[in-house]
């Protein structure tokens, strides 16, 4: 598949754009295999890609009302389009601190936050708030694989989701979740710049040379997120909508190592929370479940304890296991002390 496709993905995957129908049904029919490598293909073409956030535990403030938020949406959508050296894929204004994902060189995208920081400045420097900017400083990592940047982006997308209990991944309208795999937001009132008034543009932008600004539209008062971040690219890097959600809803131990890096001291809701006690407390109970079986079927078939199991009856114990008690290949590592390569050819795993 030509290269120049990838950009396109994520329109193809939502349906969003009618002219890649064709396109679609061609993604549509592509095996998993053949999507993942065209996945890692977008990422390795579009790369590198960084992860840009502040320290929100030494930060009072900073978005303390709806027009607090919207001028930092809009000081962040024009410096994205003034500095094009770097390309926005996600983001997420939080009240205190501040997460972006970004592609380019690591000194492009730090030189992009820092023109971000100063328009951020000029916005609120006649709000009734005092920041002290010297603590809104960018932390970088760089983002190693194609997995990882899924769990970046999703991280992100949801983390409002995780500190607001009245808003999903989908609602909340400071960051760019909102608008991936959302075909519904191509049905909005966009306005281009050249269909505002010169002077209201300015006054919304903090800008004079409108002209500069030519590609950014407006909903509203509000920056139109596809118009200064690459929610195209960020889509592509997932199979479908599908795909996205799945990861979205789930991986609560990659959320957590993020967090960790990032010094976020909450990565999950209550309900989720209290969801992954539960089921860790399930999987116990499973587990210790399953070797009651194996220690009883042991006794049964082979008059002995499992640790005096011959090798060849080990494989029969797990033979019978599998078959009649849906034993993963894991349990019977952990309770029959075989080699997970064994297990494997004996039980083999399927692809998603």
């Amino acid at each position: 598949m030509a290269i120049g496709w990838i950009p396109y993905l994520g329109y193809i995957c939502c349906g969003a754009r009618a002219g890649f129908g064709l396109l679609y049904c061609f993604w549509d029919m592509m095996t998993f295999v053949e999507k993942e490598k065209l996945s890692e293909k977008s990422f390795d073409v579009y790369g590198p890609f960084w992860h840009i956030y502040t320290d929100g535990t030494i930060m009072e403030d900073i978005f303390r009302s709806d027009d607090g938020f919207r001028e930092g949406m809009i000081a962040l959508a024009v410096s994205a389009v003034l500095f094009g050296k770097a390309e926005l894929i996600t983001f997420e204004l939080m009240n205190n601190h501040v997460h972006l994902i970004m592609r380019g060189a690591k000194e492009d995208c730090i030189e992009s936050f820092e023109i971000f920081k100063r328009r951020l400045r000029r916005h609120l420097r006649y709000s009734d708030q005092s920041v002290d900017w010297k603590r809104f400083e960018p932390g970088i990592l760089k983002i190693e694989s194609l997995k990882s940047l899924r769990n970046e982006i999703i991280y992100v997308n949801r983390n409002a989701y995780v500190a607001h209990q009245n808003h999903t991944p989908f609602s909340y309208p400071w960051g760019g979740g909102w608008a991936f795999f959302s075909p519904v937001i191509y049905q909005l009132p966009v306005k281009d710049i050249a269909e505002i008034k010169v002077s209201r543009v300015r006054e919304l932008t903090h800008y004079r040379d409108i002209n500069d600004l030519a590609r950014l539209k407006f909903v509203g008062d509000v920056p139109f997120i596809p118009s200064f971040c690459r929610v195209d690219i960020g889509q592509s890097m997932f199979h479908s909508a599908r795909s996205y959600f799945g990861l979205l809803t789930r991986n609560a131990e990659a959320f957590s190592q993020i967090a960790s890096r990032l010094k976020d001291s909450v990565f999950l809701t209550d309900d989720e929370m209290f969801m992954e006690t539960v089921m860790l407390k399930y999987l116990v109970e499973l587990s210790e479940l399953m070797f009651m079986v194996a220690v009883k079927t042991s006794e049964d078939r082979f008059s002995t304890k499992i640790a005096l199991l011959t090798p060849e009856q080990k494989i029969q114990l797990a033979r019978i296991l599998h078959f009649d008690y849906n034993a993963s290949n894991n349990q019977l590592r952990r309770i029959l002390k075989l080699e997970m390569s064994v297990l494997n050819e004996l039980f083999p795993q399927v692809s998603p």
